[in-house]
């Protein structure tokens, strides 16, 4: 495996919730965005980022988590920014309110007509990333 590193920055409007070197990461996400690894000299891209989850894999052999919720990552050179509307680390994740949040969102897929199905599909990818997260920790 090669010794090249790739530069990592993931933000939000609000924080850095990463930034430094990484040997890869994964984006985990639900829906129709889907999932994609990036390693050293990766070819440049810019992809969707949906709801879900971040693996870093760091030089010293730890990993660390986060949620992820909607947006982009771009990769050049590697460099590699994500930008998403939000994000958690896992200590920051309310267990219990995460599972009520499911509970309902699940409820209103199954209630069927006049719902927001679009909203309430993202609220359960939401807290199944929230979930899996917490537990992961």
């Amino acid at each position: 495996m090669s010794d090249k590193l790739i530069n990592l920055k993931v933000i939000t409007p609000v924080e850095v919730l990463f930034e430094g070197e990484a040997k890869s990461f994964i984006v985990k996400t639900k829906g129709e965005v889907g999932e994609f690894a990036v390693l050293a000299d990766h070819m440049p891209m810019t992809a969707a980022v949906g709801n879900g989850t971040l693996v870093i894999n760091l030089p010293d052999e730890t990993v660390k988590r986060t949620t992820l919720f909607t947006g982009y990552c771009v990769v050049h050179n590697n460099n590699a920014v994500i930008i998403v509307e939000a994000g958690e680390k896992p200590e920051e994740i309310d267990f219990e309110r995460a599972e009520e949040a499911k509970k309902r969102a699940e409820e209103r897929l199954r209630g069927g007509e006049g719902i927001d199905k679009n909203r309430a599909e993202q609220a359960l990818y939401r807290s199944i990333a929230r979930l899996e997260l917490y537990k992961d920790k």
